[in-house]
C-alpha cells in the first residue's frame, strides 16, 4: 500500500472521460480488504471462549440451509418492494403485460419491516455460516490432495458472503474482444448502468455492459449471498481456486492473455462445481452430480441458442457489419426475454465478458471441451489442477495438449475408454 501511494504520488495519471464518469460508483477492494480481512480470525477466536458449546453437524446444516434461505427470501422480498413502490398504476401494467392478475402486493412499509428483520437474522447468522463454510471446503480440499505439506491448506479457506461488485467490460464494437473491466459498486441502478454503457459509446465508441458478478477472489473473496446453498458453495470454491492458482504458474499470468484468462476462469468453473458439489453433500447429506455433457431442453436450449447467437454475430462483425449484428444481438436479446430469461443487453461486451468462462453458454472457445477432457484423464480432481497450474502461458498448455496426441506418449486415464482430445 505504500508503494501504491507513493507511485501515485509520483505518476502522471490523467484519467480519462470515461474513468471519470465511472468514478462515484468505482468499487474499492482496498475499503473491502481494510474492513473484512480479519473477520475469519476474529470469529475464529470467540469460538476458542470458555464454556462456548460446539454445533453438532446437524446444526451447522441447518444454520447454513436457514441462512441461504433467508438470502432468496431478501432477493423475492426485494422485488415486491420494488412493485409495491409502483402503486397500482405499476401493477395494473405489469397485469396487462403478462396477461394475469396478481394478487395484491403487501404495502412497502409492511415490506420494508419483514426485509429489516430477515437481513438483521441473516447477519446474526453469517459469522457462523462463514466459519461452517470454510470449514467443509477445507475438509474438501483436503480430501482432494491440494492441501501442502507442512501448511495445510494454503491459502486458507476464507469468504465472505455479501454483495459482490458489479463489472463494467469494455470491447471493441468490430470485435468480441476483452479490451478493460473496471469493478462498481454492488446495487447500481439500470439507469447508472445504462449511463455509463452509453458515455463509453459516446466517448470512446466502445462496447460495454455493466454486469453482476457471483464473486470476486479478492481476499476474502466476497460471494453472492441470494443464490441459494449450492450455487452459494459453489462460487466460494471457485474463488477459493483462484487464490491457490495465484501461487501457480497460470495464476500468476492471468492477464498475459485473453486465452490465460479463459484458462484460469474455465480451470475455476471445472474445480469451484465439483468442490462445491462436494462440500454440498458433506454439509446437507445429499448427494448431487453434474454431468459432463450438458443435456438439451427440446422446448429453448439457452447455451445452443446463446452459442449460436455468438456464432452468428462473429459471422457479422468479419463482415464489417457492425450495425447489423448489433441489431441481431439485440432481436435476440427480446427472444431471450420472451423464454423467461431476463437478460438487459446483449451486445460485443457481453460476449467478451461471458466468452471468459469456455464451458458457459456465452463462449464458442474450444479451451472448454478440451479443458472438460482433461478432467476425465485425471484420475483425481487434485490431478487435474496441478496439471493445469503448471501452464505459464497458452503456448505450453498447447504444447501439452499436442503431447497428448502423440503415440509414443499416451495420455494416462481415469478409466478405460481411450478418447482423443478434440481439436
Amino acid at each position: 500500500m505504500a508503494l501504491l501511494i507513493f507511485l501515485a504520488g509520483h505518476g502522471d495519471y490523467r484519467p480519462t472521460e470515461l474513468q471519470t464518469a465511472m468514478a462515484p460508483y468505482q468499487y474499492s477492494i482496498v475499503e473491502w480488504e481494510l474492513g473484512h480481512l480479519t473477520d475469519k480470525w476474529t470469529h475464529a477466536l470467540s469460538l476458542l471462549w470458555p464454556g462456548r458449546q460446539e454445533l453438532t453437524d446437524s446444526e451447522k446444516a441447518d444454520l447454513v440451509r436457514e441462512f441461504f434461505a433467508l438470502g432468496i427470501a431478501d432477493r423475492r422480498l426485494e422485488s415486491q418492494l420494488r412493485l409495491a413502490k409502483l402503486g397500482r398504476g405499476g401493477q395494473r401494467d405489469w397485469r396487462r403485460a403478462a396477461g394475469v392478475i396478481p394478487p395484491p402486493l403487501p404495502g412497502p412499509a409492511y415490506l420494508k419491516d419483514v426485509l429489516e428483520k430477515n437481513r438483521e437474522r441473516r447477519r446474526e447468522l453469517l459469522p457462523h455460516v462463514e466459519h461452517v463454510v470454510e470449514e467443509t471446503l477445507t475438509r474438501i480440499v483436503r480430501e482432494q490432495g491440494l492441501d501442502v505439506r507442512w501448511l495445510g491448506v494454503f491459502p486458507p479457506v476464507d469468504t465472505t458472503f455479501g454483495n459482490p461488485p458489479n463489472v463494467l467490460v469494455t470491447s471493441p464494437r468490430d470485435r468480441i474482444y476483452r479490451q478493460g473491466a473496471f469493478l462498481l459498486r454492488p446495487g447500481l441502478e439500470d439507469t447508472v448502468k445504462e449511463e455509463l454503457e452509453r458515455r463509453a459509446l459516446e466517448l470512446e465508441d466502445l462496447s460495454a455492459v455493466v454486469a453482476g458478478t457471483a464473486g470476486l477472489s479478492v481476499y476474502p473473496s466476497v460471494v453472492l449471498d441470494t443464490a441459494g446453498l449450492r450455487y452459494g458453495l459453489e462460487v466460494a470454491a471457485h474463488e477459493w481456486v483462484h487464490h491457490w492458482l495465484f501461487f501457480r504458474p497460470l495464476g500468476r499470468n492471468y492477464r498475459q492473455s485473453p486465452e490465460m484468462l479463459t484458462l484460469n476462469e474455465t480451470a475455476a468453473t471445472i474445480a469451484g462445481e465439483e468442490l462445491g458439489d462436494l462440500a454440498y453433500t458433506a454439509l446437507t447429506g445429499e448427494a448431487v452430480t453434474r454431468p459432463w455433457i450438458r443435456s438439451t431442453d427440446s422446448r429453448f436450449d439457452f447455451t445452443e441458442e446463446m452459442r449460436k447467437t455468438r456464432r452468428r454475430t462473429e459471422q457479422l462483425l468479419a463482415a464489417g457489419d457492425i450495425e447489423g449484428a448489433e441489431q441481431y444481438m439485440e432481436n435476440r436479446r427480446r427472444i431471450f426475454v420472451g423464454q423467461g430469461y431476463n437478460i438487459r443487453k446483449i451486445n460485443q461486451a457481453y460476449f467478451a465478458f461471458h466468452g471468459s468462462y469456455a464451458t458457459g453458454p456465452g463462449s464458442v472457445s474450444p479451451i472448454g471441451e478440451q479443458m472438460l477432457e482433461l478432467r476425465r484423464r485425471s484420475g483425481s480432481l487434485g490431478e487435474f489442477l496441478n496439471t493445469v497450474a503448471q501452464f505459464g502461458s497458452h503456448q505450453a498448455y498447447s504444447e501439452y495438449l499436442e503431447s497428448l496426441r502423440q503415440p509414443t506418449h499416451p495420455p494416462r486415464m481415469s478409466g478405460t475408454a481411450q478418447e482423443s482430445l478434440p481439436p
